[in-house]
Order: C-alpha cells, then structure tokens, then sequence
C-alpha cells in the first residue's frame, strides 16, 4: 500500500477522535456554535474531504491489480465513506427530512433523480458510484454495493462498476444489487432479488 493508502486508512479513527473533541465540547457548553461544529464534524468533513480528493483522483470503472504498488483512489474514497458505513443509523436520520438523502448522494458524486421513495435502512457501499432515475422506490434493506474483490490466476483484483438503476423502478425489500448491475426503466423487482456484478440472476 503507499503513504497515500496508509493515510487514508487512518481517517476513520482520526474522524472519531476529531467528533469525540465536539461532542465534548458541545457537551461542555451547550450553544448553536458547538452544536452546528458537531454536526459539520460528523456529515460534512467527510463530505468536504471527499469532494477535495475528487478535485485531483478521479475513481474510474475497471479492473485494478491490487498486487501492484499503486495509488487507488477508491480506498480514499472508500474511507472517507467508512464512517457512515459502519455507523449506517447516521445516514438514517437525513430520511427525516424530504429529500435530503437523495441531495447528501449527490454530494458524493452520486447521479439521483427526483422523487425518489427511500427506506431509512437502504445502505450504499460507494455513494459515489449509483445512479437512480427518478420516481424510483427503493426497498426496505436494499444494499448497494458497486465494488468487489476477486483472485485471477492467484492476483487480487478489484472490481468497480457502478449500479444504474432506470426510472420509475420497484427495487424489492432485500435486494443486494453488486457491481455492474443495470436494471432497465420501469422494473419491478421481487423481494430477496440479488444481482451480481456479472449480471448473474439469483
């Protein structure tokens, strides 16, 4: 892994300490001040780092030799994301307000259109990497995931393709959709649907 790797391997931890520090403050001396500190702590530093990243590394589909020592900007990517995926009820309080989950994707670079009907348990891995149409419904624990790892020939390789979802489509309740996936406009999927990267039906 290079320095760039190994540092951004750092920012979940260095995201927690920083949160902790304005949680205690706010704590200390409650106000509008360290309160609107704590909440840009927690949503948009990761967000503003991201957006910063993209400026200079772009996170392209394709297949990447993960035995090469090379910078990766997804693993950048990918960490500055982790908060949220392993806190997911973090994401989960934004379905209060009418569209601000699909406005907090765009942030990331995500392509979402209007009207889009989210559950407050739909998880998406790689923010940046889905597109939705819109007057989409997206079911209850819909996961999204638009990466994977696999071996070729005993080499690590990473897989990043995104998922595109058309217009006006009914993703099921628990459907796991991976890497590549593409569901046409106006689909309805039936619950427990999973579709793999290669397209595979399961």
């Amino acid at each position: 892994m290079t320095i760039g790797g190994i540092l951004a391997s750092l920012f979940p931890f260095f995201y927690l300490v920083v949160n902790i520090y304005f949680a205690v403050l706010f704590l200390k001396n409650p106000s509008g001040v360290t309160g609107l500190t704590l909440v840009c702590g927690i949503y948009l530093l990761p967000l503003a780092l991201f957006r910063l990243h993209s400026l200079f590394f772009r996170v392209e589909e394709g297949d990447y030799d993960l035995s090469k020592k090379a910078y990766n900007p997804w693993w950048t990517a990918h960490m500055l994301q982790y908060p949220f995926i392993a806190l997911p009820f973090l994401e989960s309080v934004l379905h209060f307000v009418p569209g601000l989950y699909s406005w907090w994707l765009r942030g990331w670079g995500a392509k979402i259109g209007k009207k889009i009907f989210w559950t407050p348990r739909t998880e998406i891995l790689d923010r940046n990497l889905v597109e939705i149409g819109s007057g989409t419904i997206i079911g209850h624990l819909t996961v999204m995931v638009s990466h994977l790892v696999e071996t070729r020939s005993g080499v690590p390789m990473l897989v990043i393709k995104k998922v595109r979802i058309g217009e006006k489509c009914l993703v099921g309740a628990d459907a796991q959709l991976g890497p590549g996936t593409e569901i046409a406009s106006r689909t309805n999927l039936k619950p427990k649907v999973r579709l793999y990267w290669k397209g595979e039906w399961k």
